[in-house]
């Protein structure tokens, strides 16, 4: 399937001390400066805060583990990093969520009205905090940040040096995602990425077998004296990532595991189930081509596989490519495939033809050229294509042609104007395509993984 050619999280992460940027002293301060963290280069869409480098902090040393994984409920072992070496020195981390789990507002509110408004979640945690990194562990917290608004991240951004100031001597450091749609933003695991590649680098290894992910959006209903979780998105995250996942009260209060669905809701392409055993094309007992000139129009929204399809079985055979997304109108689309067959070229129409009325432009056209015509449905589920849109947007690899992330409208507006195309419409043939996986296995783990729904 086609995809969007982005550079990797990791690799873009440009996480360089000498060209962090130090802060200046909060005037709540007393005593004289202090070393409150530096923001480290990084993306745009991306915030990297280090506070006291781990690697160079005396108490978090590197820590060897030959136990065998032992990940969450719901979370699959194969989710595992592939990049394990035996040769890296492997280190525990314990990734936190920020707001709801390391920190509160200080009143009811649910947002917080400025950089001071702020509290610890419960006493206890700048206590547990050092506790962990004497252990040798270190501390990452992961964190959206959705809220575009100049003055709210800018408050946001000046509260995350006071938090560190609060915990001088635990190295910290804290990633957050300021889009809503890229691949920083959980469940997509860019965050993790860059941490992971950072790791790399310095010659270590997260050991995801004693990690774990804190978090509140366990998607946990409304109980006693309690809200409703406003999403599962860390606890995707965390099976995204193959870490185990606990609840803020699991993790400091030492409570019991509260209900939430395990593994969480949303979608993965396995839970289709009888995905793969479906055949690529039905019914398949002839050729996908001909060799006699004519127009093979597709049916299916956007991001079904429709520009691969074509990719791998026409531009092969030297069919010409028509796709009103490059041309920009109908009108366009079929005068170049006028042309194009009166040159005695076969052409593909590859647009979602989402109706009779569409499909009737393209049938009258044959029917002037007297060239025969025959329709592929692409039967790809609205979910999975919507699931495949942020896949090719955000993971695919750099060899796939540059695509552009839809919004939800796309996809619904296909399925509302839909009319499942029939042979008597005017075609010689309709033929039904089912979505098949092509990709490495590395490319397959991350397709399988929840992501992150564009709205």
């Amino acid at each position: 399937m086609s995809g969007t050619k982005r550079k990797s999280a990791a690799s873009s992460s440009g996480a360089g001390p000498s060209e962090a940027k130090k802060l200046a002293v909060h005037s709540f301060f007393t005593g004289g400066a202090k070393t409150l963290g530096n923001f480290q280069q990084s993306p745009p869409t991306l915030v990297h805060f280090l506070h006291n480098d781990p690697f160079n902090y005396p108490s978090s040393t590197a820590s060897t583990s030959s136990s065998a994984p032992n990940p969450a409920q719901g979370i699959p072992v194969e989710a595992e990093s592939s990049s394990s070496t035996s040769t890296s020195k492997k280190i525990s981390v314990i990734f936190y969520d920020l707001d709801g789990t390391l920190i509160k507002t200080k009143g009811t509110n649910t947002y917080p009205n400025g950089r001071d408004d702020w509290a610890w979640w419960h006493p206890s945690v700048p206590k547990r905090l050092k506790q962990e990194v004497d252990e040798g562990k270190h501390l990452i917290v992961i964190s959206n940040q959705g809220d575009s608004r100049e003055k709210i991240r800018s408050e946001w951004k000046a509260k995350v040096p006071l938090i560190a100031a609060k915990i001088p001597d635990v190295p910290l450091r804290i990633l957050a995602g300021l889009s809503k749609t890229d691949v920083y933003r959980k469940p997509n695991i860019g965050m993790y990425q860059v941490v992971e590649q950072l790791y790399r680098e310095k010659g270590y290894e997260i050991d995801l077998a004693s990690s774990v992910f804190v978090g509140d959006a366990a998607g946990r209903v409304a109980g006693k004296g309690r809200r409703a979780d406003h999403s599962n998105t860390d606890l995707q995250f965390a099976v995204n990532v193959g870490v185990r996942f606990v609840t803020p009260e699991e993790h400091f209060l030492g409570d019991a595991r509260p209900p939430f669905p395990e593994p969480p809701v949303g979608f993965r392409p396995s839970l289709l189930g009888g995905l793969a055993n479906l055949p690529a094309i039905v019914p398949s007992h002839t050729p996908i081509t001909r060799t006699e000139t004519e127009i093979a129009v597709f049916v299916g929204s956007p991001a079904s596989g429709k520009t691969s399809f074509f990719r791998r079985n026409f531009l092969p055979k030297g069919y010409e490519h028509v796709n009103q997304d490059i041309l920009k109108t109908r009108d366009r689309c079929i005068a170049r495939a006028e042309l194009l067959v009166k040159s005695g070229k076969s052409v593909v129409v590859d647009n979602t033809n989402r109706n009779a009325a569409t499909r009737a432009y393209w049938v009258t056209l044959a029917e002037t050229l007297k060239v025969p015509i025959r329709l592929f449905h692409f039967l790809c589920p609205i979910e999975l294509a919507r699931h495949n849109n942020m896949y090719r947007a955000v993971y695919a690899p750099k060899d796939e042609p540059e695509r552009t992330l839809l919004p939800a409208s796309a996809f619904w507006g296909y399925k509302n104007d839909y009319q499942a195309p029939h042979v008597d419409e005017g075609f010689d043939e309709v033929r039904g395509v089912n979505f098949v996986w092509e990709g490495t296995e590395e490319q397959r783990r991350l397709w399988d993984m929840y992501m992150l729904q564009t709205k």
